[in-house]
């Protein structure tokens, strides 16, 4: 009972300074640029896009030669000019093997049908899009850019389902998420516990605040983005471990156009399938929204987009203090009366069967007992997240090791 109330009391603290996060930024210097401070009225009136050919899309890629061909074919099917940026993938690095052969992602690139800007210098991603905006002239050539990772593939009509949501309030239209989930890994906890996660999130949160443009994070594997909001943002070195965290409050804060959801427009994305790929992703990017969270100081505005942020850290703090109860539930109560686990997971399973049968992969039922698991770690995560985001509220470089890929060689579509 003691070890119970000391991991509540310290679950509740922690919990808490998710909230605290928006008054620590209070106490802080600003940590972006102070251009972020600048207000504009919302009078956005941007042009339609009425053809294919005013939108491109750039991929950046490092060492993405297993990937690359996949996604570059998938882009191509869209009808809209390809681009890949290759940042420094042959580049030797200090951990490299001496054995490790040089990386052909350039090259497989290239035959399958992109134009590629190749780097000497791993700069990582936000500067590798800079280097080959700047260099393709994507400003003055296109209207939008589809920014995508280097192991995602989206559908055909991906562009056109984004584009007829580019109303002229819109600056930025985000993919659906949709785990890709092979036979060869279809018992892979991971991979399960992901697809189950960006289902409900995306069902949930994102359509509610896609439809009150509060959208507090976006797609960065997988949107569509006004040339005239990247000639903005682009130009700018995040300060986040997360670009596309910067991105959005970037948005936000100067009131740089609306932020849409577009569910119909889909992307089958790789996800981590071990437990250290998967806890280091998670972290990152939680790391990443506290950073955002203190650095543009959400919740000092009297707006609506940090009203609902500071309802949704509300939330987070809750979600935080129930990993205690929901242990307390598992092994103590369960043990005087086992109905009350059985309601317990049965709350859970209820939540797993419809989005098993909404992703037509009814194989996620049997994941139920992982789900539960992965959900109380992804709490933990949180607090990891918070104490860093506090101890590192910046960073130099946006740089970080991607989840180990799978190879997808021969180009195949991965639905």
């Amino acid at each position: 009972m003691i070890v119970l109330w000391v991991t509540t009391l310290i679950a509740v603290a922690l919990g808490a300074l998710a909230i605290g996060a928006a008054v620590y930024g209070f106490l802080r210097p600003e940590t972006v640029l102070s251009s972020a401070k600048a207000k504009k009225k919302n009078t956005h009136n941007f042009k339609s896009i009425d053809s294919i050919s005013n939108i491109a899309i750039l991929i950046a890629c490092f060492r993405g030669e297993a990937t690359i061909a996949s996604t570059v074919k998938a882009a191509i099917a869209t009808g809209c000019d390809v681009y890949v940026v290759d940042d420094g993938s042959k580049l030797k690095k200090v951990n490299d093997k001496a054995d490790r052969p040089i990386d052909q992602t350039t090259e497989v690139a290239r035959r399958a049908g992109a134009i590629v800007v190749e780097l000497l210098h791993n700069v990582g991603k936000p500067a590798a899009l800079l280097e080959a905006y700047q260099e393709l002239q994507l400003s003055q050539r296109y209207q939008a850019v589809a920014i995508l990772d280097d192991d995602v593939q989206i559908e055909p009509d991906f562009i056109y389902q984004a584009n007829k949501l580019m109303t002229k309030e819109v600056a930025i239209v985000v993919g659906k998420n949709i785990t890709w989930w092979p036979d060869s890994l279809k018992w892979n906890i991971w991979i399960a516990s992901r697809a189950y996660s960006y289902w409900s999130y995306q069902i949930v949160i994102r359509k509610i605040q896609s439809f009150f443009n509060v959208m507090n994070c976006i797609s960065g594997s997988n949107s569509l983005y006004r040339t005239e909001l990247l000639d903005v943002v682009l130009f700018t070195k995040p300060p986040y471990i997360v670009d596309d965290t910067f991105w959005v409050l970037e948005t936000h804060r100067r009131q740089l156009g609306n932020i849409i959801y577009a569910p119909k427009a889909k992307a089958y994305l790789q996800d981590p399938t071990n437990f250290k790929d998967w806890y280091n992703q998670n972290l990152r990017w939680l790391w990443g929204t506290f950073q955002g969270i203190i650095g543009h100081r959400v919740g000092k505005s009297l707006t609506r987009f940090d009203f609902a942020y500071v309802v949704m850290m509300i939330q987070w703090a809750i979600y935080v203090i129930s990993g205690p109860v929901a242990l307390y539930v598992i092994f103590y109560l369960s043990l005087r009366n086992p109905y009350v686990l059985l309601s317990f997971v049965g709350g859970y399973g209820i939540w797993v069967v419809v989005c098993a049968v909404a992703l037509r992969k009814l194989r996620l039922i049997f994941f139920i007992p992982v789900i539960i698991v992965a959900d109380l770690i992804y709490r933990f995560i949180f607090v990891h997240a918070l104490i860093k985001a506090i101890r590192q509220p910046t960073v130099k470089d946006c740089k970080w090791d991607s989840p180990a890929r799978i190879n997808n060689l021969v180009g195949e579509m991965i639905k």
